[in-house]
């Protein structure tokens, strides 16, 4: 009988004990939600790749896509530009899809948005995919939906004056940074910069160089 008093006493101090450490040192319960995990991606070339191939074996023909006629080319190399909301904050996809639509481009195969040559037949001049997964823009669901930012790219070989299709590239892109209030990287993250970009232009000039000597 006595040992099973002197047991419940130990438990008792036991748990007096417990309970006051528990109130030196209290476990904090936060309430506030996870932000949305974004996955971000950016375009490969066997990507793009597979698009060219796709393309000319395809039959369907929808009234806003862009025409891939002759679409066959192999990429050798794409030039990206990454946009992402100042201090990596979301891009709010409706206001994207406007601007983007207000700067001429139009939303085509694959779910992404090509900035066409005007009779809107052959190779896109530059392409603008998500940064969120799975890259397409889904114009069904974009009210109070955001996007992790965007990224403008240009295959080469693509149209004859690909060093145009550059500088048009850019242009866009800067113009919508200050619309969305946005900031312009380059592929490895950088903030993009004037040396940068003469660095791609003088890179773009000499491929179509040793390109016209095949």
């Amino acid at each position: 009988m006595w040992e099973l008093r002197w047991i419940l006493l130990g438990l008792g101090v036991l748990l007096i004990g417990g309970l006051y450490l528990w109130s030196r040192n209290p476990v904090k319960v936060s309430l506030r939600l996870k932000p949305r995990k974004l996955v971000r991606t950016e375009p490969s070339i066997s990507d793009v790749d597979e698009l060219a191939e796709n393309a000319g074996q395809s039959s369907t023909n929808v009234a806003d896509e862009p025409s891939y006629a002759g679409d066959q080319t192999k990429a050798d190399k794409i030039i990206t530009l990454r946009f992402m909301g100042r201090a990596d904050a979301e891009l709010d996809s409706k206001a994207v899809v406007l601007a983007l639509r207000g700067a001429g481009l139009v939303h085509g195969k694959y779910g992404i948005f090509h900035s066409m040559p005007d009779d809107n037949s052959g190779l896109p001049r530059f392409s603008v995919a998500s940064l969120t997964e799975p890259g397409s823009f889904d114009l069904t669901n974009l009210e109070g939906n955001a996007i992790a930012g965007m990224s403008f790219f240009m295959v080469l070989p693509g149209p004859d004056d690909s060093v145009l299709c550059f500088d048009e590239m850019v242009q866009t892109a800067r113009a919508l940074s200050k619309e969305l209030d946005g900031e312009l990287f380059d592929e490895r993250g950088s903030s993009w910069s004037i040396q940068r970009e003469r660095y791609i232009r003088e890179e773009i000039i000499a491929y179509r160089h040793q390109r016209s000597r095949i």
